[in-house]
């Protein structure tokens, strides 16, 4: 570092030097001569030893011998000093080689410019949220390093949004105290109790950036929509069936401003095996299944009636087999034999249509797990009632896939991670027969990790999210 700083004390004193000659031109050449040294040499061109090491890029400025060629400052012919005849030294005026005489301006080291380390900083370099709906969730306002303070509003059936933030190189990036995942990213884990649905509920997330003693905090005000309002659309009934002396609860809406002379279609809604268990309202509140369609028909879009019946009970209590061996998924018997409750409950759509007005030639079949068999099943059964069914992460006989042929419209969707119903034994399995049949259909397959919280088997969530499907299916008719 010593050897950088003696350089650039060395320009600055050769430039004094030469700024006092104009015709200097560093285009010249000396040839050393015996005896000759850098500090004897130098003032013959106005200049000073330093410059002529520098100029010849001399690593060791007291090494040059006889006969080198060294470059020079080009001095006109006038300009050049003559040596005045040299004298064989003696042992008293012999000057040591090299040593520059007592009277030279010293050469000091200018100081150098303290490096100036950039003092670190704490901060956000981007943010992105997401969850499982694919409907563009986004912060508010959009992501700036200087903006602390986020809202991110999700809707009614979502229980976790992905935090994805970055920072600078060696920043520690924290989530509510906890370490990012590997990808990047953390997923905040929004409530799935019974008391949190249907009220206001949010949740605050702080992310932490650390990096060495600076430190900044920013909050995501996580919003999730109160649907209060929706499923007060929806009454509650029981249905008695004489056919299987089964008692069916259900889940009904009607169109605020029905109308007895206009024909609605209807949707018909089957749940999945969890719902089993529950009270009648989780039907609405766990997942849109139904209540979407009744928002959109409040909304002017696609007006219709909306039937949800339930199935009551665990065990093998379910619209197909399905779900009699859970843990053991796909080693029972028959996964799709009609079951009682599907019975019972297209005798209950038998009722609705005699008390409602409806359009026949325009009634629906939709389900999730459980009700994905459920709905490609009771389609199977009655073709002729239902113009199109949309089964979720389900199953369909492959026997029965040339009945649908014709006969019903389908839009599928499944997730190929999905961890409940395997995509491959079912999902897959039911392309292939629908194929082979030649039946036409849509399906949405969702690739591994589109679908990630609570996990890939809830692709019910972007199903009924996706308005071209629900479009698609009030064009559907008989």
């Amino acid at each position: 570092m010593k050897r950088k700083f003696l350089k650039a004390s060395s320009v600055l004193i050769a430039a004094a030097l030469l700024t006092q000659t104009s015709a200097v031109v560093f285009a010249g050449e000396y040839t050393v001569q015996k005896g000759d040294c850098l500090w004897k040499i130098a003032p013959k061109y106005n200049t000073v030893w330093q410059q002529l090491a520098e100029m010849n890029e001399l690593n060791n400025p007291d090494l040059i011998f006889p006969g080198q060629v060294l470059k020079v400052p080009d001095l006109t012919t006038e300009e050049v000093k003559e040596e005045p005849a040299q004298e064989t030294p003696t042992a008293e005026t012999a000057v040591p080689e090299q040593q520059a005489p007592a009277t030279e301006t010293p050469v000091t080291d200018t100081p150098a410019a303290e490096e100036t380390v950039p003092e670190a900083t704490a901060e956000l370099t981007s943010l992105t949220v997401a969850d499982i709906s694919m409907t563009g969730t986004k912060l508010e306002p959009d992501f700036s390093a200087d903006v602390t303070e986020y809202t991110v509003n999700v809707q009614d059936d979502i229980y976790g949004v992905k935090v994805t933030p970055t920072a600078e190189d060696g920043a520690v990036i924290t989530v509510d105290g906890n370490a990012l995942n590997e990808d990047g990213s953390y997923i905040v884990p929004l409530s799935e109790a019974y008391e949190d649905y249907g009220v206001d509920y949010s949740l605050d997330s702080v992310i932490k950036v650390v990096n060495g003693d600076a430190e900044k905090e920013y909050t995501i005000h996580i919003v999730r929509d109160n649907a209060a309002d929706v499923y007060a659309l929806f009454e509650e009934h029981t249905y008695e069936d004489a056919e299987t002396g089964l008692t069916v609860p259900y889940e009904l809406y009607v169109p605020s401003n029905y109308d007895p002379e206009k024909e609605y279609p209807v949707v018909y809604v089957l749940h999945g095996a969890g719902q089993r268990a529950q009270s009648v309202d989780m039907l609405l509140k766990r997942y849109q299944s139904a209540t979407i369609w009744a928002k959109d028909s409040e909304a002017g879009i696609n007006e219709c009636i909306v039937v949800s019946p339930q199935v009551v009970g665990e065990g093998g209590n379910g619209w197909t087999q399905f779900m009699i061996e859970y843990d053991n998924l796909g080693e029972v018997e028959n996964p799709y034999e009609f079951q009682d409750w599907s019975i019972a409950g297209h005798n209950l759509l038998q009722e609705i249509k005699k008390e409602y007005s409806v359009d026949e030639n325009r009634i629906y079949a939709t389900g999730l797990s459980m009700g994905g068999f459920g709905a490609f099943a009771v389609a199977a059964a009655y073709p002729d009632e239902f113009a199109a069914v949309v089964p979720v992460c389900g199953g369909l006989d492959p026997e029965k896939a040339s009945v649908l042929k014709d006969k019903v419209a389908i839009w599928l969707f499944h997730a190929k991670d999905d961890p409940a119903v395997s995509y491959d034994l079912y999902g897959a399995t039911t392309i292939a027969a629908l194929n082979e049949a030649g039946v036409e259909y849509n399906a949405t397959i969702y690739e591994p990790g589109e679908v990630f919280y609570p996990s890939a088997h809830f692709a019910w969530t972007p199903a009924y999210a996706d308005t071209e499907m629900r479009t698609w299916l009030f064009e559907q008719s008989k």
